[in-house]
This record gives C-alpha cells, structure tokens and sequence, in this order.
C-alpha cells in the first residue's frame, strides 16, 4: 500500500450528536459491502475533486438507505475544509 497523507476521523456515539476524534474504527461487514463502501469513497474522491464538493454523504447516494441497518459515512474534503 503506499503511503498516505495526513488524515483524520471523527464519529458519534449511537444516540449522540457530539463528534469525538477516532484512533480506529472497525467495520463488521460482509465482504460485498466493504466493495460497495470502498466504492463509495472512490467515486466521493472523484466528485470532490472534479466539483469542489466540501462532503459527501453515503446516506444520499445508497438505494434504501435505513438509519437502522446502515451507518452514515461522511467524506470530507480536506482540501476545502481546514481542521480546527
């Protein structure tokens, strides 16, 4: 794998809206949605960057997004938004 740039990750509690930095994340998944989610930030990767997009939700680009089965990742762009 090659090297990456500085990057961070943010999440919520189940229940909260308050967002605490993340050393890890772990995702329980099938095989076929850890495709689809690598997917996922592929095309957001492309769209921030041939749009200037700030963020984007995988809530709005998934077919029946449920908040009860699913989890919302959302992707930000660095390069337009500055970490505090």
């Amino acid at each position: 794998m090659k090297t990456l740039k500085k990057f961070t990750l943010h999440g919520t509690a189940v229940g909260s809206d308050r967002s605490i930095q993340l050393d890890e994340i772990s995702i329980l998944a099938e095989p076929d949605t850890l495709r689809a989610l690598g997917e996922f930030l592929i095309k957001a990767s492309a769209d921030m960057v041939a749009n200037g997009l700030e963020h984007v939700h995988l809530q709005d680009v998934i077919e029946h997004f449920s908040h009860e089965e699913h989890v919302d990742v959302i992707v930000l762009n660095r390069a337009v938004i500055k970490p505090v």
